[in-house]
């Protein structure tokens, strides 16, 4: 079992699985089609947050008045969190999208690094640990931002994977290995021949496919920035002796000759949206998505209800109905007994679960997690970190309950 304690308050760290108090910006420029808009926010708004804190920041560049409404409405819908949204910069430039793909100019490129850069000064300004840069035409695994924050990289990008040409089914990924988007890995000066570029480029495109964590040479459009690399400068502003088109480039050589590396995290593949037609997919991304049976939901919300306190309130019985009549019956008494001590000692705990893990055996589940409990008592506040387990049957009804779970962990 790994146990972490930790006394300290506005804790900012990553540590083990377990992200504890990082200020994250999701940043984006939005100029969008309101159904795949719609999506884009949906994902945001499903990410596993954890114990961060997320603020957004919006530049609204939308030409469709339910685009911007959107965009309200979801700041309205989070209003726990900062969610800025600027208004004032629209302009009347043509932005073509199309069942092909998208038409860019020269005009339009540093339209959007202007907007990217506004967000990096936001980022900057008011000191987040890490600013989330995406396009609003993706939708992100849930798990996604714990993911790449847990890389502890300065600079990291979520695959996803895009037929370009909407004429040919070869889909690519939006991370590349040098120049413009050469995906061919080589030494410096080597000469290969046609069949050697194409096994090569095949091979890089095979390894993307694995879940990892790999380093490249550009990349763009969902990535996670650090502070230090923020600090230290990385912007899309065009550099004036390089010709290589798009604002992506620029910045990728830019966090280069800064000496930052770039990488990409392949474990939780996002979907692009590219093209309206590609909405039809959507609904298959999202059931690849889902846990099985809603297992680790249950065991998420059965342990943070029963593990979570407050002195001064009444423990929650929902719990109960995750469990087994067995195990109900042994932790009755142990909840009464901790929610006694608990008030005279005027304490409250407040527990989270993440990183879920599920394993079959049998006729029973076993479900892996992570607990962090959050206690403040007398103006102190701890941190610690549990790695847990619990034993999941079924009834009569074929209903998953809670039949095991190490107590010690939970209601110590």
């Amino acid at each position: 079992m790994n146990k972490v304690i930790l006394y300290q308050d506005n804790l900012r760290l990553v540590l083990g699985k377990g992200v504890f108090g990082l200020k994250i910006l999701i940043g984006s420029p939005v100029r969008q089609k309101p159904l795949i808009l719609k999506e884009f926010l949906l994902s945001l708004e499903e990410l596993d947050k954890g114990n961060l804190h997320v603020d957004y920041f919006f530049i609204d560049d939308n030409v469709i008045e339910e685009s911007s409404e959107l965009l309200n409405s979801f700041a309205r819908e989070n209003s726990k969190s900062l969610v800025t949204i600027i208004q004032d910069l629209k302009t009347n430039d043509e932005y073509l999208c199309n069942e092909e793909t998208h038409h860019w100019n020269e005009k339009l490129v540093w339209k959007v690094a202007d907007f990217k850069n506004i967000i990096i000064e936001h980022a900057l300004k008011n000191n987040y640990d890490y600013l989330f840069l995406i396009d609003s035409d993706i939708v992100l695994h849930p798990k996604t931002l714990q993911k790449l924050l847990e890389a502890q990289k300065d600079i990291i990008s979520n695959i996803f994977w895009t037929r370009f040409d909407g004429n040919l089914q070869l889909e690519l990924p939006q991370v590349w290995l040098r120049d413009a988007f050469d995906q061919i890995p080589r030494e410096r000066g080597e000469e290969l021949t046609e069949e050697e570029k194409s096994l090569r480029w095949g091979q890089f495109l095979q390894q993307l496919r694995q879940p990892g964590i790999y380093e490249v040479g550009g990349l763009g459009a969902c990535t996670l920035i650090s502070h230090r690399a923020l600090a230290k400068g990385v912007n899309f502003s065009p550099i004036s002796n390089i010709s290589f088109w798009g604002e992506d480039r620029h910045f990728c050589i830019r966090a280069a000759v800064l000496g930052l590396s770039l990488y990409v995290d392949t474990h939780y593949p996002a979907y692009h949206i590219y093209r309206e037609s590609d909405l039809a997919g959507l609904a298959d991304y999202k059931n690849k998505n889902k846990e099985p049976a809603n297992l680790v939901q249950l065991v998420k919300k059965a342990v943070e209800e029963l593990g979570s306190f407050h002195y001064q309130q009444p423990q929650s019985a929902n719990w109960q109905s995750f469990c087994t009549a067995r195990l109900q019956g042994q932790l009755l008494a142990i909840v009464k007994r901790k929610q006694q001590k608990l008030a005279e000692q005027k304490q409250i705990i407040k527990v989270t679960v993440t990183d879920c893990v599920e394993e079959e055996d049998n006729n029973q589940k076993r479900v892996s997690f992570t607990m962090i409990k959050n206690s403040l008592r007398d103006g102190l506040r701890t941190f610690e970190q549990l790695e847990s387990f619990v034993i999941v049957l079924p009834d009569e009804k074929n209903n998953w309950l809670i039949d095991q779970l190490v107590v010690e962990d939970i209601l110590e």
